[in-house]
């Protein structure tokens, strides 16, 4: 049996994380996620103020959690269901990063051709190269994220890093 037809007919796909915030839905592409964990409590960094929560020791590695609502805008959630929050651990090419997230949801592909534009971000919002596009899943519109662009557009990545 030839897989021609398939070869034909193959798409690219895109897997996410899925996360959200808030009522609002998020994606991050899984390539760029290393580990997810729960959270755990971080240690202020005098000096750094905004969405920077502290650093937390992750078997003896030093990473800077960031609270990712501050980033995007989103208000944070005053619910008591802490059991769901995660911190997403992510790999940048200067290193690694958290951010906390109200719940991680899934892992789902999408199709490239099914990540739509995202309309209407203005240009002086300082997420707007973060943003990939949106796309529909089920009954969600999950905003899909390029984290390093998102936290480079809002902080100096460099600097959170190499804490």
């Amino acid at each position: 049996m030839s897989n021609d037809r398939y070869d034909q007919n193959s798409t690219a796909l895109t897997q996410l994380v899925t996360f959200r915030l808030g009522r609002e839905h998020y994606g991050i592409p899984v390539a760029k996620v290393k580990e997810i964990i729960r959270p755990m409590e971080a240690c202020p960094i005098p000096g750094m103020a905004g969405p920077v929560e502290g650093v937390i020791n992750l078997r003896g590695e030093i990473i800077p959690v960031l609270r990712i609502h501050l980033v995007l805008g989103s208000r944070e959630t005053q619910e008591d269901n802490s059991r769901k929050k995660r911190v997403i651990i992510l790999e940048s090419g200067e290193g690694r990063f958290g951010i906390v997230v109200d719940e991680v949801r899934d892992v789902v592909k999408i199709e490239d051709e099914k990540i739509k534009a995202s309309p209407g971000v203005s240009s002086d919002h300082k997420c707007e190269e973060a943003v990939l596009g949106i796309a529909q899943v089920g009954d969600r519109m999950i905003i899909c994220l390029d984290p390093r662009k998102l936290v480079s557009e809002s902080l100096d990545i460099e600097d959170i890093v190499t804490v």
